[in-house]
């Protein structure tokens, strides 16, 4: 739909229903679904919550972030102290915008005028972190500059805009007038004159990450809420969905993005709210979710999903993500075969977003049915990305499964971990991604960010090539030669040689090879070959493991599911502890195990084969 959308179509889908009868958002502008969800038991305990914060905040109003406080990230590189206080600050439209719609009170219509005001008095809605984020040379030349900046729309001031417009929209009857002209001239200033009214490119329009998404969505829905013109909303939302274009370019043909699960949410799910919101603005005539590739997209993260809450987590992405089940819903309604996840991975109630809260209670049924993860396996080689996941699930309740990826070394979120891989065993990811490291402005930034054990290919179970980690960028990058899927087992064959500079290096090829069968425990076995110009001083294998490696015997490494067979009389072994500090979770244990080869020569060959201990 998206590629064969043409202006016209846009135009005229716009004009022709102009004058017709819309419901925008239509779950929200029904009472009685607000009704419902207030008198139902299992939203109990979110609306008491909700309460008590909303007397806390009238209690103790919250002061906006200092100017200090703004300018930490450009100082030091820090990014949480202000975005903390923001978020508190901002926590008020999520507040007092849901306890509005449920019932009517003086004190929470107060609260959210006050709440929208103060979110107005912002100096700018881009967070500290994304300030000149244009600028060639980010983050250096930004802060230490006389002048400020050219205004920019980021995620943040994108997704502001779509906020404030869908709550005046709901509830502007209940608003002061002067409110809600306020955020009509907020976001004409600071969205649409930026974004619509100047030749100038935004960073994010030419990436294929999350962001071309949320900004876009978010610009687009906060139009179709307050753009009357037909003719103007076409013009505007022509130049969105040509982002949007360019975002799907960053999937692959199965609906892979290298970003793993949780920023597909991100992304992804801000693209389905503006789609639903465009096809009830056309009263059916554009719908973007009926398309070949969103039925692939939407299925990627049900392959994400493991067990025991934990998820394939490759590149920026934390080890557990929490799915939002009104999306999950939603989606069905396109992709029948999308399951609903397991209650571990469902996204708790929490009144953090408006635009996430509000769909996660209207689109989600008022009777939950769990469906569990099917018994069998299921997997799926992704091509364009370089991603392979087997899961095996028994019948007894055990899952296993195997994941790997090749790609390149520039990717959205980037790691330098082409070669690695992912063994989960009974809710553990045995062998592991470290996952998500803390978003400073050094993260962001090759020179410190590859020196980290989360990014850095050190702190991935990937070759140390005769002294020689992984470089940084798209010239690093690894070809899939070989992969096939058969009743009994996944092949894939990568070479790993342009992963790395080493002049020595000839050639360096990494072969998986995943036995299973639905009735018999799983093994991995990692074949690895290297062949040299000259003799390495050094050659070393590294797995990253989330538990305690201990040597049971000569060759024998046990990470409690799962024993670690490799040749003694060639590898000395070596474990080292190490802590990953994470963004979005307390920093977790891991190891490193280290397998020096003793004799390097100009040709090695090695095999590792990890088995799983039966229960």
């Amino acid at each position: 739909m998206l590629n064969q959308l043409t202006f016209r179509q846009l135009k005229n889908a716009l004009e022709e229903t102009q004058h017709q009868s819309q419901t925008l958002f239509a779950e929200a502008s029904s009472p009685e679904r607000w009704k419902r969800m207030r008198e139902a038991a299992h939203y109990s305990s979110f609306w008491e919550k909700l309460k008590e914060q909303a007397a806390q905040l009238m209690e103790n109003p919250v002061s906006p972030p200092l100017f200090s406080e703004f300018t930490l990230f450009g100082d030091t590189g820090d990014r949480n102290i202000y975005q903390k206080k923001r978020d508190q600050l901002y926590s008020g439209l999520h507040i007092f915008g849901m306890l509005n719609m449920i019932e009517e009170k003086p004190e929470w219509r107060t609260g959210l005028n006050n709440a929208i005001w103060n979110v107005c008095n912002e100096y700018t809605w881009v967070l500290p972190a994304h300030v000149g984020l244009y600028h060639n040379e980010y983050p250096n030349g930004i802060w230490d500059q006389p002048l400020p900046p050219r205004e920019t729309v980021d995620l943040v001031a994108a997704i502001t805009a779509f906020t404030l417009a869908e709550i005046v929209h709901l509830q502007g009857d209940k608003l002061h007038p002067w409110v809600v002209d306020r955020v009509k001239e907020e976001i004409d200033r600071r969205i649409f004159q930026v974004y619509f009214h100047s030749p100038l490119p935004q960073n994010w329009e030419l990436k294929t990450n999350n962001w071309p998404a949320v900004c876009s969505a978010s610009i687009g829905a906060a139009a179709i809420y307050l753009i009357k013109d037909s003719e103007k909303l076409a013009g505007m939302l022509w130049r969105v969905l040509g982002v949007f274009r360019n975002y799907f370019s960053g999937f692959d043909e199965q609906g892979a993005t290298p970003e793993g699960p949780a920023y597909w949410q991100y992304g992804f799910s801000h693209f389905v709210y503006f789609a639903e919101l465009l096809k009830e603005r056309t009263l059916g005539r554009i719908s973007l979710l009926e398309d070949e590739k969103v039925k692939n997209i939407s299925l990627f993260p049900q392959m994400c999903i493991l067990s025991g809450g934990k998820v394939i987590n490759f590149s920026d992405s934390s080890d557990e993500v929490h799915f939002n089940t009104g999306l999950i819903h939603r989606l069905q309604d396109y992709v029948p075969s999308l399951r609903l996840p397991s209650e571990a991975y469902r996204m708790n109630m929490q009144p953090i977003s408006w635009l996430d809260t509000a769909r996660l209670i209207l689109w989600t049924p008022d009777q939950l049915v769990s469906e569990e993860n099917a018994e069998g396996i299921q997997e799926q080689l992704f091509t364009g990305n370089q991603w392979v996941i087997s899961k095996v699930s028994h019948p007894k309740g055990r899952m296993y499964a195997f994941a790997a990826k090749g790609g390149h070394n520039e990717e959205p979120h980037n790691h330098n971990d082409l070669g690695h891989f992912i063994l989960h065993v009974d809710g553990e990811n045995v062998l592991a991604d470290i996952g998500i490291g803390v978003y400073t402005k050094q993260y962001f930034q090759p020179q410190y960010r590859y020196e980290m054990i989360n990014a850095s290919s050190h702190g991935h179970s990937v070759p140390i090539v005769d002294g020689c980690r992984q470089g940084f960028g798209r010239n690093y990058h690894s070809d899939i030669l070989y992969s096939q899927i058969s009743e009994d087992e996944v092949q894939v064959i990568i070479d790993l040689t342009k992963a790395y500079d080493c002049v020595s290096l000839q050639r360096l090829t990494r072969k998986f090879v995943w036995s299973r069968s639905r009735n018999e425990i799983p093994q991995l076995v990692i074949s690895d070959k290297a062949t040299f110009s000259k003799a390495p001083t050094s050659f070393q294998e590294v797995f990253i493991s989330s538990v305690l490696p201990q040597e049971t015997a000569s060759g024998r490494i046990q990470m409690k599911s799962v024993t670690l067979n490799y040749n003694p009389e060639e590898w000395n072994v070596d474990v080292e502890a190490v802590r990953a500090d994470s963004y979005t979770q307390v920093s977790h244990p891991f190891y490193r195990v280290l397998l020096n080869c003793k004799n390097p020569k100009t040709e090695l060959a090695s095999e590792y084969r990890f088995e799983i201990i039966e229960k």
